[in-house]
């Protein structure tokens, strides 16, 4: 659920880049199109940050052991 958390507004702010570019630079792409240009890159984004933000299964990155010395 925490990845959740992190891909939602990542596909909101693809979406709307993708529109706000779409309208700036290729204003002769129809609407519709630009609906659909904007909803597919916003899911593939989803799908790649879904996999990109994989919990550490493995434990590659574990927080370092630090012993306990007395300052003298």
């Amino acid at each position: 659920m925490k990845r959740l958390a992190l891909i939602i507004p990542i596909m909101i702010i693809v979406a709307f880049l993708a529109m706000w570019l779409i309208e700036k630079k290729y204003a002769e792409v129809p609407f519709d199109s630009r609906i659909l240009i904007a909803v597919g890159g916003s899911i593939l984004s989803g799908i790649i940050a879904y996999f990109l933000l994989k919990n550490d299964v493995h434990k590659v990155d574990e927080k370092p052991v630090v012993l306990n010395k007395k300052k003298r």
